[in-house]
């Protein structure tokens, strides 16, 4: 592992760990209450290392549910996972599984917003997608713990700690903002998912508004590479002998137009619909 790569990566975790330390406390007061041990706080934040999840578990415990319940619900909160593992797999086409396992398991919201707003940053750079997110998982565990040792000694409403999470997203929108389609799906999708909270009951509003802005996305991207000034037709290339390389100006599979589309609409909504530690 390249050494100035997780250098790199852990300097970007800085603003990740000022919102993972307050709402990790968050939690381990939380899991304090519903009797678990520092200890076991700690280990849920290791090895099940999912803010939404994990509040909704000390909920669920408090509540007298079995694990059952709580393990399926789990696993319906994070299927969004699944659309944000497989963005980020198009820049990793040159590692081994073993490699993208561990980077699967540590995959955050917030760390997959840092890492897609440059994606030059990781582009087959596991050391510094590493360093990202091992760094942004040791700040939630040492949050949970200290929450859970120490989080009874001050009120953690007080000092304004649950909005801790809603404040680093904010954050972290304002610093991807780089141009007017950016601001104007920003606008979009706040004003959209206020008519839906309005309008549908329960938390439907997140997924619908998640829809609108990703397919505004789409078509914003398709509309900016359309009007841009295609280059010349190249002549075609002979065919390729028996051990020859494939000529550099093929296009790598990962830059096909569909793929980058898909990508559009998943950085839409993995940028502007994190929510409540939703991770």
């Amino acid at each position: 592992m390249d050494n100035h790569q997780f250098k790199d990566g852990v300097k970007a975790a800085l603003p990740i760990v000022l919102g993972y330390l307050p709402v990790g406390m968050a939690f381990g007061v939380l899991a304090r209450q519903a009797g678990l041990t520092p200890t076991e706080a700690g280990l849920m934040s290791l090895f099940v290392y999912a803010g939404a999840s994990q509040f909704l578990a000390i909920d669920m415990i408090l509540r007298g549910m079995a694990w059952f319940p709580i393990v399926i619900a789990t696993f319906f909160i994070n299927l969004r996972h699944l659309l944000m593992g497989s963005t980020l797999s198009l820049y990793f086409d040159r590692n081994r599984l073993r490699a993208l396992g561990l980077l699967s398991a540590q995959l955050t919201d917030e760390s997959f917003a840092v890492a897609m707003s440059n994606t030059s940053k990781i582009e087959n750079r596991t050391g510094y997608l590493f360093g990202l997110q091992i760094t942004s998982h040791i700040a939630w565990i040492t949050g949970s713990v200290g929450g859970a040792l120490f989080g009874g000694l001050i009120s953690h409403k007080s000092y304004g700690i649950p909005f801790a999470l809603p404040a680093l997203f904010i954050c972290l929108l304002v610093f991807q903002i780089r141009n007017v389609h950016h601001l104007l799906i920003m606008g979009i999708a706040g004003l959209s998912s206020l008519a839906f909270k309005w309008i549908f009951p329960g938390n439907w509003y997140i997924i619908l508004t998640a829809l609108l802005a990703s397919g505004i996305g789409i078509f914003l991207n398709s509309k900016v590479q359309s009007s841009k000034p295609k280059s010349p037709l190249t002549p075609p290339s002979p065919p390729l002998g028996r051990g020859e390389a494939c000529p550099p100006n093929l296009p790598s599979p990962k830059r096909l137009p569909s793929a980058r589309l898909l990508e559009a609409g998943f950085v839409q909504a993995g940028k502007f619909f994190g929510r409540r530690g939703w991770r």
